[in-house]
């Protein structure tokens, strides 16, 4: 289960090609609207024909031309990557420009096309050249705080989904790194106890060798794999506590007393492993009459509750790095809601208790065959 948020399923802004459709639709939309409002006031007070259609059409096409060759000038200055201060002037130069260029291609469009002079109208022909141009970079300056804003936006939001890549990807490696520590560890402790075996009873030693191997075969099989089903840990410590007996001989007792509604739950892989071994190595290796380990798993509310006992007194300083790393992997995999604690429960024994909240356990987790591999051991 991949409690982790996964890198491929953050949310992305949109692809290239989106945005190049987004950009055509606004500005073919954008200059339509515009036009077709002028059109609808003048038709108010005077009669549109045909002309007035056509020198309408040529105002978009116009508009929609100068505006994206504006955009390539700004996107091949990269005036994006500026800052305010320096971006302000060159938009306020760029629309000055453009509206200028817009005032005399429909000046034009006036004069050939609708065969009208404007400017016989006026007293002004310098008022009227103002009043164009400054309308027309009015408009502009909206245009271009459009495409800016949001332009931003999308840099600002590639930037956040950028961030959380690299925090999961992180999260990811730093769990990675927590497992390699994780199993050395393990699979060196089998071997001293297959060690212990090779000179009183070599086949008993080599069917040892043949469960570690499984054993190692179904742990690398779940490299990239972070938590699993409580029944598939449980026969992985089955298996490990088999190995250990061969060391303890009658000194290693063991009680697995787990409710079926807590089997299928999910744990960080190795978990209760971890658990085991400490009770192992700080309590049972400790007494000269060693002890019963005793696993014990079950649901309460919304919670699954794993607590490992064993005999002896906690020590400050007892568990490790074995406990710390279990601490930090479920923190890593699930947050605050997750706790690991050892105390003393009578003066005599030790526990350690895992509180995970419970979720569900996606089809992906389980690796078909696996828990069946071990329990043949």
């Amino acid at each position: 289960m991949d409690i982790l948020v996964r890198a491929d399923t953050l949310p992305t802004t949109p692809p290239t090609m989106s945005r190049r459709h987004a950009y055509w639709i606004c500005q073919l939309g954008g200059w339509t609207g515009y036009s077709v409002m002028r059109l609808t006031l003048y038709s108010f007070f005077q009669t549109i024909t045909w002309k007035w259609g056509v020198s309408y059409v040529v105002f978009i096409a116009a508009g929609v031309l100068y505006t994206h060759l504006y955009r390539h000038l700004a996107k091949r200055r990269e005036w994006t990557q500026m800052s305010l201060g320096q971006l302000a002037p060159r938009v306020v130069g760029a629309t000055l420009t453009v509206a200028l260029l817009l005032h005399l291609t429909m000046d034009g469009v006036g004069r050939y096309v609708l065969e009208r002079d404007f400017y016989e109208e006026v007293q002004s022909e310098i008022g009227m050249l103002l009043a164009s141009v400054v309308n027309m970079w009015i408009l502009l300056m909206l245009w271009s705080l459009i495409y800016f804003g949001v332009h931003y936006f999308w840099s600002y939001r590639q930037a956040e989904v950028d961030k959380w890549k690299l925090e999961a990807q992180a999260e990811t490696a730093r769990l990675k790194a927590l497992k390699l520590q994780l199993n050395p560890h393990f699979f060196f402790n089998s071997l001293n106890s297959v060690r212990a075996l090779i000179a009183e009873d070599p086949d008993g030693a080599q069917r040892m060798v043949t469960r570690l191997a499984r054993l190692l075969r179904s742990t690398l099989q779940a490299d990239d794999m972070k938590t699993v089903p409580l029944e598939e840990e449980l026969s992985t410590v089955r298996t490990y506590l088999k190995l250990e007996k061969v060391r303890f001989e009658d000194r290693l007792r063991h009680r697995i007393e787990v409710d079926d509604e807590a089997r299928s739950h999910p744990v960080p892989f190795m978990l209760v492993q971890t658990l085991v071994e400490n009770g192992i190595k700080h309590g049972v290796a400790c007494c000269q009459e060693g002890g019963v380990i005793t696993v014990r798993g079950r649901v309460v509310d919304g919670a699954l509750h794993i607590r490992v006992t064993n005999p002896g007194t906690l020590d400050t300083e007892e568990g490790g790095t074995g406990l710390d790393n279990a601490r930090e992997r479920l923190r890593l995999l699930f947050g605050t809601e997750a706790s690991l604690t050892v105390e003393n429960t009578d003066a005599e024994t030790v526990s350690a208790t895992a509180v995970l909240p419970v979720r569900a356990v996606p089809e992906s987790t389980v690796v078909q065959g696996r828990v069946s591999l071990a329990a043949r051991d």
